[in-house]
């Protein structure tokens, strides 16, 4: 099982120096392996495959003005070379076209394959050497699969990729007491089956400040040391915004993995969800104001990564996350079947038209999720020995 664990790196002045040298280098060989692959194809009709670059890179090193190559790490080069090349072959799936890298970007990383060794609260970097780091508990034990270095609003980290080696035997379950359902939305981030409600993370000191911190961004002047630090701030604030919201996620998360065998949720097309508002049929005023405020609501709420977190956590616990068909789980009455809009008779209030039956909108939801979840994927429903 692959577990990721993010700590805090204290390089010196020194090792900050060479890290960011790291980054530029596997900066540049994305790019230049992106902007030759990209000519070649669309120019000449040739396909130029990874192995083919990472010679090319290899040539550059001997020439005079790309000698400088050689302070970069050998593997980190060709890491970068592969992740290209994956970004490459996502495009030809049905993925977006590989984006340039900026030097500019707010956040720069490069990545070791190998090769990274862990003392106490050391990690050891090639070419960079032992630096000092906060996070690592001697918990995370197991095989190192990669290392990704960043640099984010004057902060070091380092993503360490383990494999804890572990295997869970899974078996046939139809446990129903171990389940429970749920249902995310905007004004609860979840209700479950058993009434439970979680109001959304508050933000809105965090957010005012973001935006003022925005607004004087773009009133400094470009390229001045003003509107370095304005932008510096600006990062910083957006850096702790994440790492909040990180924090929710995973405690809630948490709660539900630890007590739950399975947890049955929708399956949003989130990104469907969160279309822009331009281009819309209706009149310009405050329908489109009113969906770009949605979308904004939404991708706050981050319901993505609310899942990616749970379905982890669930697999280590031997749990498992089941998504299921999010039509009219809302609008069904749970009690004796019936189905209308008319059920929903606001954003929290659920009466049936039929038998009276009357809830929480957003419980009667994670009601339906559960049922339908259940019965719907019986045949598959696993948990771990």
């Amino acid at each position: 099982m692959l577990k990721a664990v993010k700590v805090r790196l204290y390089p010196s002045n020194e090792q900050k120096r060479i890290i960011s040298s790291q980054i530029g280098g596997a900066r540049y060989v994305y790019n230049r392996t992106l902007a030759l692959r990209k000519y070649a194809y669309q120019k000449l009709g040739i396909k130029v495959g990874k192995f083919a670059l990472i010679k090319h890179i290899t040539k550059l090193k001997k020439r005079k003005k790309t000698a400088w190559l050689k302070e970069i790490d050998s593997q980190a080069i060709q890491q970068s070379i592969a992740n290209m090349d994956k970004a490459y072959q996502h495009f030809f799936k049905g993925g977006g076209y590989p984006k340039f890298k900026s030097r500019h970007h707010s956040r720069q990383s490069y990545q070791y394959p190998q090769r990274v060794k862990i003392e106490g609260n050391k990690v050891f970097l090639p070419k960079v050497g032992w630096v000092k780091m906060k996070g690592w508990r001697e918990e995370f034990a197991g095989k190192i699969k990669t290392v990704t270095v960043s640099y984010e609003a004057y902060q070091y980290h380092a993503s360490i990729l383990i494999d804890t080696e572990e295997d869970k035997i899974l078996k046939p379950c139809n446990n129903i007491n171990k389940a429970i359902g749920l249902d995310v939305g905007v004004a609860l981030m979840v209700a479950d089956s058993s009434g439970k409600k979680h109001k959304p993370l508050d933000l809105t000191k965090e957010l005012e400040k973001l935006r003022r911190a925005a607004q004087s961004v773009s009133r400094k002047k470009k390229g001045s040391n003003n509107r370095a630090k304005a932008k510096a701030k600006l990062t910083k604030i957006n850096l702790k915004i994440a790492n909040k919201r990180k924090d929710f996620l995973h405690k809630l998360s948490l709660q539900y993995a630890e007590n739950q065998g399975i947890v049955v949720v929708e399956d949003l097309k989130i990104k469907n969800m969160t279309k822009s508002a331009k281009g819309t049929k209706e009149k310009p005023g405050k329908s489109v104001k009113a969906k770009a405020g949605l979308n904004r609501v939404i991708t706050q709420q981050s319901w993505g990564m609310f899942f990616e977190f749970l379905e982890y956590k669930l697999k280590e616990r031997g749990g498992q996350l089941i998504k299921v068909d999010p039509k009219f789980t809302s609008q069904t009455c749970p009690k004796c079947g019936h189905i209308s809009k008319n059920n929903r008779k606001s954003q929290s209030k659920f009466v049936c038209e039929s038998c009276g039956f009357s809830e929480n909108a957003d419980v009667v939801g994670a009601k339906n999720i559960l049922v339908r979840g259940i019965h719907g994927n019986n045949a598959s429903l696993q948990i771990a020995v």
